[in-house]
C-alpha cells in the first residue's frame, strides 16, 4: 500500500479448471481493487447497515485525521463475500486469509475466511498459528469476519500455504505441518526465494512422481 505497509492475501478456490481459474482472477482483481480504493467501498452494504440515511462504515481505520490510515480487513473480507455471493454460482466460493502488515509497528493485522491458519516462526523456535477465522467467501449472504492483532518481532517468518503443501501423500502419509514447519525453521537464514524452492521440491520428492492431487502455494515473508 506504502512503502511501511504491505497486504498479503492468501486463498483457495473451490472446484478445478477453467471456471476456478476466472473465480481465482475475479478474487485476485477484487482483493487489489479493495485494497487500493479510497476510503469507503460496499462494507456497509455488505454487512446489511447500508439503509437510507446511514454513513458507510469505512474500509479503513483513520488514525490522529493526518491522512494515514490502516486496512480493515475484516470489512474487506465482508465486501468481499458480498461480492462473490452476488456474482457467481451458489457452489463457487473460496477461503481467503488477508493480511494487513504495519512495518513501522511491526505489527499484522489480519481475518481469515476458512483457510488453512498461516504461521509465524520466530527465531527461538516458537509457532504460533493465526487462528481467527470465519467461514468461506461467497457462500452466504451477510457473513462478517473477526481480525486479529499480533506483534512481530525482526526475523520472525510469515508463513501461509495450501494444502497442496501439507496433504500430498506417499505410503509413509501426510507430508504435513510438521514437516513444512521443520524444513523452513531449519533453512531459516536462506533468503526466501531459496527457501520456498526447499519446500516445494521436498513435496514434489514425497510424492515421488506421483500426481500432485492441489495447487502447491506457498506464501513466505520476514520482519525486519
Amino acid at each position: 500500500m506504502r512503502e511501511d505497509k504491505l497486504v498479503l492475501a492468501v486463498g483457495d478456490i473451490s472446484g478445478k479448471g477453467i471456471s476456478a481459474a476466472l473465480l481465482m482472477a475475479t478474487v485476485h482483481a477484487f482483493v487489489r481493487a479493495y485494497s487500493l480504493e479510497p476510503e469507503r467501498t460496499l462494507a456497509s452494504v455488505a454487512l446489511g447497515t447500508g439503509l437510507a440515511g446511514e454513513r458507510a462504515l469505512p474500509m479503513y481505520y483513520r488514525g490522529d485525521g493526518s491522512g494515514d490510515s490502516d486496512l480493515a480487513p475484516g470489512l474487506l473480507m465482508a465486501t468481499l463475500n458480498y461480492q462473490l455471493y452476488r456474482s457467481t454460482p451458489p457452489e463457487k466460493y473460496a477461503t481467503m486469509f488477508l493480511g494487513c502488515y504495519d512495518a513501522a509497528s511491526r505489527s499484522l493485522t489480519y481475518s481469515n475466511a476458512g483457510h488453512l491458519p498461516p504461521l509465524v516462526l520466530s527465531n527461538g523456535g516458537q509457532v504460533r498459528r493465526l487462528a481467527t477465522s470465519g467461514t468461506v467467501v461467497g457462500l452466504f449472504d451477510g457473513m462478517s469476519y473477526d481480525e486479529s492483532t499480533i506483534d512481530m518481532e525482526p526475523g520472525d517468518i510469515f508463513v501461509g500455504y495450501s494444502d497442496g503443501i501439507t496433504e500430498p501423500e506417499n505410503e509413509f502419509g501426510e507430508f504435513g505441518e510438521e514437516r513444512l514447519i521443520e524444513l523452513i525453521q531449519r533453512h531459516r537464514d536462506q533468503p526466501l526465494a531459496r527457501i520456498s524452492e526447499i519446500v516445494t521440491g521436498a513435496v514434489t520428492d514425497w510424492i515421488a512422481g506421483g500426481e500432485q492431487p492441489d495447487d502447491v502455494t506457498l506464501v513466505l515473508a520476514r520482519a525486519r
